[in-house]
């Protein structure tokens, strides 16, 4: 405790308005630590204190001096003091009458403390009521973060940002607040992450963290910086959550009622019967969207169907840019493009979900295809590419039908029919022997092929001995004719075995 003069009457002196005492330090530091009343009718001559303020004192012409404590339920709060400008001693009634004197006034600064107190609390609770209104109103009309960041911060005077469970700002306001979709980093990350973590406040030397949780998720974080934040600071952050976690939910579930209206016009659009064509134009024309425009059609397929809503994700915001149309579609995710090249948005396509998804993600793309019809057929051209794709084993790739080359036989008019029989023709024996007795002629065609022709390279691949390769090379000659490894013929061959392949895993594919 370092006294400092509060209140004086008779003094001349700013010297001695402004002087601090250390604790035992002079007749009232001495009067602070031992909680007694000193008197002295001499004080530059009394021996029983330090004299560190005599300068102050003789500057004021003060001689006599008398000190009692001001006690407030045994903890002394302060010093009261009576002097002369000349030598005299002070009798016991003068004494008591001081102590009595600082009694009154201890109860009367208690008092006073009471009312601050009292009206501190008061502002509290109309900046608080204030607050309240004010974030009540954003959430009733409709608001989004950024409103409810801008009162916190304009209250606050702080730098205030909102950030997803990720730590990207999703909404910012404020001095010095980081930019929506800047990471947040440092020491700062670290206050957000024990927020996130114990599903409570979390402060720091630069303000507080709090987490915007809806029941047993954690949907965001908010944060406020400023450096002061009190108690009072924290109780609006945590308010402001609340209010943004009731934003959050509310827009997540208009997300998923758009995406579930969206995902059944795609439904009824892009199945294989479509019995009102014009109900679907009126669905689309009610989602802003006209079928009649030409479209390329995207399709995705995650390796992993829990990715499929980050596809969603995506490839959603892409497709809202450019006017399109985005939804999930059986086990692939569907984009509807106006005026897009295929090609061109099956790599944009892939761009952006190797940014967003870990696993591969295998993109095919059709089209431009026009009104419900076309964009049907460009559908299933888009699918079918991505089949050829995962059977040709180039998942996290992608193509359209001029890409795949020889394989485009797949696509158009009749094609599977000329591929079947264009297979059966060059490799019907080989798969009927197969069937019949449980063989692996067909791979060993593959294998052989697939290893330019080398014996020993393909009897690795397949686990068995060269001679067994032989004996089996030798019964497939009997069966496809001796030139099956040369020229045209294994040209024809090897075409149709990854034909084969392709035909054989689209049809054990789901619609």
């Amino acid at each position: 405790m370092t006294p400092t003069w509060r209140v004086t009457d008779g003094i001349h002196t700013d010297a001695f308005k402004t002087a601090r005492l250390a604790m035992g330090a002079g007749l009232g530091g001495l009067v602070a630590q031992t909680r007694q009343p000193y008197a002295t009718p001499d004080y530059p001559h009394d021996k029983r204190f330090m004299h560190t303020v005599d300068e102050v004192v003789g500057g004021e012409g003060l001689i006599a001096v008398l000190g009692v404590p001001l006690l407030l339920r045994g903890k002394v709060i302060g010093v009261l003091f009576a002097a002369n400008r000349r030598e005299r001693p002070f009798a016991d009634a003068e004494v008591a009458l001081l102590i009595s004197l600082a009694t009154h006034a201890a109860i009367a600064i208690e008092t006073a403390s009471l009312f601050a107190d009292v009206r501190a609390h008061s502002d509290l609770m109309e900046r608080a009521a204030s607050v309240h209104e004010r974030l009540t109103t954003v959430a009733a009309q409709g608001g989004q973060l950024p409103e409810v960041a801008a009162v916190v911060a304009e209250v606050l005077g702080a730098g205030v940002f909102v950030a997803d469970p990720g730590l990207r700002v999703l909404a910012s306001a404020g001095p010095l607040a980081p930019a929506p979709g800047d990471p947040v980093t440092g020491a700062v990350a670290k206050t957000c992450r024990a927020a996130i973590a114990r599903r409570a406040t979390a402060a720091m030397p630069g303000g507080c963290a709090t987490p915007v949780v809806a029941g047993s998720q954690v949907l965001a974080v908010l944060v406020a910086c400023r450096g002061d934040l009190g108690v009072a600071d924290q109780r609006t952050v945590e308010r402001a959550a609340l209010v943004a976690a009731i934003l959050l939910l509310t827009e997540r579930q208009l997300a998923e009622a758009e995406h579930r209206v969206r995902g059944d016009l795609l439904t009824e659009l892009l199945a294989h019967a479509q019995p009102d064509p014009d109900g679907l134009r009126r669905r689309a024309r009610l989602l802003g969207w006209d079928l009649d425009q030409p479209h390329a059609v995207i399709v995705a397929h995650p390796e992993r169907a829990e990715d499929r809503r980050i596809v969603v994700s995506a490839l959603g915001s892409w497709a809202a840019q450019c006017g399109g149309l985005c939804g999930e579609h059986g086990r692939t995710v569907v984009v509807l493009l106006p005026g897009t090249d295929a090609a061109s948005a099956a790599s944009t396509a892939v761009d952006r979900l190797r940014r967003a998804v870990a696993t591969p993600v295998t993109v095919g793309a059709a089209g431009p295809g026009e009104g419900p019809a076309g964009l049907r057929d460009a559908h299933r051209d888009a699918r079918h590419c991505v089949d050829v794709l995962c059977a040709l084993g180039r998942a996290g790739t992608a193509a359209s039908p001029p890409d795949l080359g020889a394989f485009g036989l797949l696509f158009g008019p009749a094609g599977r029919d000329r591929v079947t029989a264009f297979v059966q023709r060059a490799l019907g024996v080989v798969v009927d022997y197969d069937a019949q007795r449980g063989s692996e002629l067909l791979r060993t065609v593959e294998a052989y092929f697939d290893a330019d022709g080398s014996h020993v390279r393909a009897a690795a691949a397949l686990f068995i001995h060269v001679n067994t390769l032989y004996q089996r090379i030798e019964r497939i000659s009997g069966l496809l004719g001796e030139g099956w490894r040369t020229g045209e013929k294994a040209l024809q061959i090897q075409l149709a075995v990854k034909l084969h392949r392709i035909v054989d895993f689209t049809d054990q594919q789901p619609d």
